[in-house]
């Protein structure tokens, strides 16, 4: 682990690129923590950041085809004589029969898989009614009166939609309460065996005006990474976020984007091409 500092993530990224003589493109950065410029000297803190070299990938070893036969083979290899063909067509044949297995019963395993899916669905939606309970009591702790509508978008996708005249209070700051019970809905569901099961949580279409939000941000991020020349780092948001912020700037032809940091601290960063 190389760690960096500098008064800023740029310049701690820089003084390690140059340290370890690598392009950016061949680094590996995480982002430990950014930095602040405190108030009269209070409170100051340089940026600290872990820079490494990419992992070179493996390349699989060629394997050389195996030449048929061996020297060995073919030399212990002998043609049967003439005299043992002829004692051999002389001695009496043996027939074999042999009998053909009844094919299994196909209906009977298509039921069984499809008992299996059914079962499955049901503990799904068995649930996710328990999480709507174990969410009813937590919000209520936080002062917040709400009804809940599930609703399943796929098998494997389901929308969780609160109706409350307290939606600011459920969103939080920038998504942040709304997001961590969206996380703990995850926990839950893990605890009652339930994997694999996405659950969005949703208020007043907030997700649908997150995603706006998100959009124009990547744009505006991109116009100030070209105009300084200077990667231009975000402030670290949950990873269907950071998507939002990839998917939007992928086809750019001036800016590039990647992720830096751990979680929950990871950030999306837009750096100029």
């Amino acid at each position: 682990m190389s760690v960096f500092t500098g008064k800023t993530v740029e310049n701690a990224v820089q003084a390690g690129l140059k340290q370890l003589n690598l392009k950016r493109s061949a680094a590996k950065i995480n982002v430990i923590q950014k930095g602040r410029h405190g108030f009269l000297g209070i409170g100051r803190r340089d940026a600290k950041v872990d820079v490494s070299r990419k992992p070179e990938p493996k390349s699989k070893p060629r394997r050389t085809p195996k030449s048929f036969g061996s020297s060995q083979a073919s030399s212990s290899y002998r043609r049967p004589s003439s005299h043992r063909a002829s004692n051999s067509e002389s001695q009496p044949q043996t027939s074999f029969t042999i009998k053909q297995r009844k094919p299994a019963a196909v209906s009977n395993v298509h039921d069984h898989n499809n008992d299996n899916e059914m079962s499955r669905s049901q503990r799904n939606r068995e649930a996710i009614k328990k999480l709507e309970g174990y969410l009813g009591r937590v919000i209520r702790l936080l002062g917040i009166n709400a009804t809940m509508k599930a609703e399943y978008k796929t098998r494997k996708r389901v929308k969780i939609d609160f109706k409350t005249d307290k939606e600011g209070l459920l969103i939080g700051k920038h998504g942040l309460t709304i997001n961590a019970l969206q996380a703990l809905s995850e926990v839950y569901l893990n605890r009652l065996g339930i994997y694999h099961v996405y659950v969005e949580l949703d208020t007043a279409n907030y997700r649908q005006r997150r995603m706006d939000i998100l959009g124009r941000l990547a744009e505006k991020t991109a116009r100030e990474a070209v105009a300084t020349g200077k990667p231009v780092y975000l402030d670290p948001m949950p990873s269907f976020e950071r998507k939002k912020i990839h998917k939007t700037l992928e086809d750019s032809d001036h800016v590039m984007t990647y992720s830096a940091g751990r979680e929950p601290y990871r950030a999306v960063v837009v750096a100029p091409k």
